[in-house]
């Protein structure tokens, strides 16, 4: 019995190679007991099917390979849309640059791989449901008699009951076929009840061709639709029509049905059930459009033959609130094959009734983004943005309350409207005070505004003026022309905020200091310069025009020609009040009697300095002070950014050419980190006792400075390319050669030759290395330090590493002694 089911199986196996694979249901249990078998028995079973091996095993590879495809979820198909739309988008070459992005509408809904999709078979039997051969019917009788039954329609329509006999019921519907067993059962069989369902329903075999995704023959549930039959072949490749499915039963055109009905108006109606042996056609695309801009939903729609503006822009969904409707913008090919564009207005009901062609490209443009009777509001304001416009709105309407409009750094004091003044949109600028218009509704500074006006209100900043002023002066500079002069002023000198404003309508000197932030303290009120282009007939000349400052703020209280109405480019010149000084602090710290911070007068000295601060302790160490200026330190950092970009050039440059080994580079490295993360010091190398002895040598004080005295000092310092870096007790018969044999000697890499000495106040002096150096013992003093470098020539001959080491041993010893006091 086994052998024989086998040969079966194998028979249907055979046969199916004959038909499509992709519509026939071979399981993969089947094709793995035809390789499993020997090669002899598989020569055997094809030879006695009368079909070829080879083909046999090809056609296995192949149907493995296209399982393997319809595993996967949906990476194919999308590959395949792709190149369908890759396609179309050189068919359709009428589209136009816009609709490059642009997709073929409803392709996607569809998208499926093939077998994936079937209908739902538990929904409740539709009441024309057609009962045909195949079908199992469930009967139920209960009463006198019992009896429970699912019957199989035969191949010859008819339904065969025990003991009550046949009854044809294939053609008839559900319906019909209920009441005509009901009837005929209860004829035959008295006193009972009965129930007619379907237990199972039949499969069909139906037809989708055309140009499916994957054309063919496929078995379906009889319950079956159109929209079923797209959804088993995996969709519509994009070159297919969704608008001509066709439905065909023997040869006759049965239905059509556009598919955009389905997908756009949700009107499934045309979306009639399938008969076995029924053809799904879909015929190749029609005539094509594509929509793109302000609508929404983009893409390229197929065209039925009545097809106008308006139901193409319906399919699109409608213009979007954005879209400019007075001119849509329709690009046609000509019959000369030439292109046209037409302009569509939306609002004009007969151009919409116009039809649309194949290849047009309408192109729906978004409205200005400008406001129309609008206020617009800036800078420090809470509620930034457009306001509406209307007649008689002044300031005061727009910012009726300081707390609750205005952020904390608003300068009260300035602020500024721009208003448009003709159809070339060229502005003028009128100047207010926000505190005035606030407090004075019927005062000049509550200006009446216009539609489109802008009012800006400035921060209590530089950065926030410049930014918010840049737009501004940057739209006047360029409105500027002959016979209109340019409409801005400078103001410098000794102004909270120096710089170039706009010249508003009617400004005056006060006006522009204002808008400077105001005076500085310092500032001179007894006079200030105007600088003014004069231009005549011949030539340009500058005037130089002096006024009373003092009078010109005091106009407002009494008139004054001192405050002129400025023009066009006037600068403002404001000078600070002779030998005024900020206060200017000196520290001093260490062995004084009374350190501290101390605030000195111009002109005033170091040694005049030491004399108020009570002099020196006992323990003071004149000799190893440390001065140090704000301005060197500046210096300093300057020189070393140089300094380690020089370096790392240098390093670089030693890299490439493959001079010196890994060791020398990470030592060079490191040197490199070293000066990158060091602070400057900013020491000014001070001989201090000289300095209070001689008023020659006598030191000039500047803001910052400060003076380091520290505690005295009896040891000498060994650092460098010794054995061990040390200290020693200073020994006046000592000698520097002395010192560097107490800490171990030289190092094999030291540059004995460039042995130098840092003293204690910080000057440098090199160590003679002749017989004559043990005559220079008396050269040594506490605090010093000797300093042995390392050789060049170890370091790859770095033209640059004696600069950077002095730095770094200059800067040490600086520290060490600061951070000593």
């Amino acid at each position: 019995m086994f052998n024989l089911f086998k040969a079966l199986s194998f028979a249907f196996f055979f046969c199916s190679f004959s038909f499509s694979l992709y519509a026939t249901n071979i399981t993969q249990q089947q094709i793995d007991q035809f390789t499993n078998l020997p090669p002899a028995q598989q020569a055997a079973l094809a030879r006695s099917m009368g079909v070829d091996l080879n083909d046999i095993k090809s056609q296995i590879n192949g149907a493995s390979s296209q399982a393997n495809v319809e595993v996967t979820p949906t990476e194919p198909r999308e590959v395949e849309l792709a190149a369908d739309n890759e396609l179309t988008s050189k068919v359709e070459q009428s589209d136009g640059e816009d609709s490059e992005q642009l997709q073929p509408f409803g392709y996607d809904v569809f998208a499926n791989n093939p077998q994936t999709f079937a209908p739902t078979t538990d929904v409740a039997i539709p009441l024309g449901y057609i009962v045909g051969p195949g079908d199992v019917v469930s009967i139920q009788m209960f009463g006198k008699e019992n009896l429970s039954a699912e019957i199989p329609i035969s191949r010859e329509g008819q339904l065969v009951l025990p003991n009550l006999g046949p009854f044809s019921v294939s053609g008839l519907s559900f319906v019909e076929m209920k009441q005509l067993l009901k009837s005929k059962i209860k004829e035959k069989v008295i006193g009972v009840n009965v129930v007619v369902g379907l237990s199972t329903l039949r499969t069909m075999r139906v037809f989708v061709l055309g140009d499916a995704y994957k054309p063919g023959p496929y078995h379906l549930s009889s319950l079956s639709s159109i929209s079923h039959a797209l959804f088993a072949a995996g969709g519509i490749r994009t070159i297919g029509s969704l608008r001509n499915i066709q439905l065909k039963r023997a040869g006759k055109l049965i239905k059509q049905l556009d598919l955009y009905e389905l997908l756009i108006n949700g009107d499934s109606s045309n979306d009639i059930m399938l008969q076995s042996g029924d053809v799904v056609f879909i015929p190749s695309v029609g005539k094509r459009v594509s929509v793109s801009g302000e609508v929404r939903r983009p893409a390229i729609y197929e065209l039925n033959q009545s097809d106008t503006f308006a139901k193409v822009i319906a399919m699109a969904g409608g213009l979007l609130p954005s879209a400019y409707s007075p001119s849509i913008v329709v690009e046609r090919y000509q019959a000369n094959s030439s292109r046209q564009v037409i302009n569509l207005d939306a609002n004009n009901a007969k151009a919409l009734n116009a039809s649309a062609q194949a290849g047009d490209v309408i192109k729906v443009a978004a409205s200005s983004a400008m406001f129309a009777q609008s206020i617009e509001l800036s800078g420090a304001v809470l509620r930034a943005g457009n306001f509406q416009w209307q007649q008689g709105m002044k300031i005061s309407d727009v910012i009726p309350s300081i707390d609750s409009h205005l952020e904390e750094n608003a300068d009260l004091s300035y602020g500024l409207v721009v208003r448009e003044v003709n159809i070339a949109k060229e502005i003028e600028v009128l100047q207010f005070s926000l505190v005035n218009a606030i407090s004075q509704p019927d005062g000049i500074d509550n200006i009446t505004l216009e539609a489109n006006d802008k009012v800006v209100i400035f921060g209590d900043d530089q950065e926030s003026r410049d930014e918010l002023l840049a737009p501004v002066i940057e739209k006047l500079k360029h409105q500027g022309r002959s016979g209109k002069p340019l409409q801005l002023a400078e103001i410098t000198g000794e102004v909270k905020y120096p710089g170039t404003y706009p010249l508003a309508k009617n400004n005056k000197v006060s006006d522009q200091i204002t808008a400077a932030g105001g005076l500085s303290e310092s500032a001179y009120l007894a006079r200030a310069d105007i600088t003014r282009d004069s231009v005549d007939a011949k030539q340009a000349s500058k005037q130089w025009l002096t006024i009373d400052l003092g009078n010109a703020l005091a106009a407002d209280a009494k008139p004054s020609t001192d405050n002129l109405t400025l023009q066009s480019k006037d600068r403002i010149n404001i000078y600070k009040i002779p030998k005024w000084s900020e206060n200017r602090v000196v520290e001093l710290k260490g062995e004084f009697v009374f350190p501290g911070h101390y605030t000195i007068r111009r002109g005033e000295n170091l040694s005049d300095l030491i004399e108020r601060a009570g002099g020196f302790t006992d323990f003071a160490h004149l000799e190893g002070s440390v001065f140090t200026r704000v301005k060197l330190q500046e210096l300093e950092k300057k020189n070393l950014v140089k300094l380690s970009e020089d370096l790392r050039i240098e390093i670089a440059s030693k890299s490439l050419s493959n001079e010196g080994n890994n060791q020398t580079f990470d030592e060079m490295q490191k040197m490199l980190d070293q000066i990158n993360k060091l602070e400057p010091v900013g020491r000014l190398v001070i001989d201090l006792p000289k300095a209070l002895a001689s008023n020659s040598y006598n030191i000039a004080l500047e803001d910052g400075d400060v003076l380091h005295v520290p505690t005295l000092n009896n040891s000498v310092n060994v650092i460098g390319q010794v054995q061990v870096a040390s200290s020693h007790m200073f020994d006046e018969g000592l000698t520097a050669e002395d010192y560097l044999k107490q800490s171990g000697g030289s190092k094999k890499r030291a540059d004995e030759e460039r042995i130098y000495i840092i003293s204690a106040n910080g000057s440098i002096k090199m160590l003679e290395s002749n017989w004559y150096a043990v005559t220079q013992h008396s050269n040594m003093q506490p605090g010093d330090t000797v300093v042995v470098p390392l050789d060049a020539e170890y370091m790859s001959d770095l033209s640059l590493w004696t600069s950077a080491t002095t730095i770094l041993y200059n800067t040490a010893v600086a520290i060490a002694a600061i951070s000593g006091i």
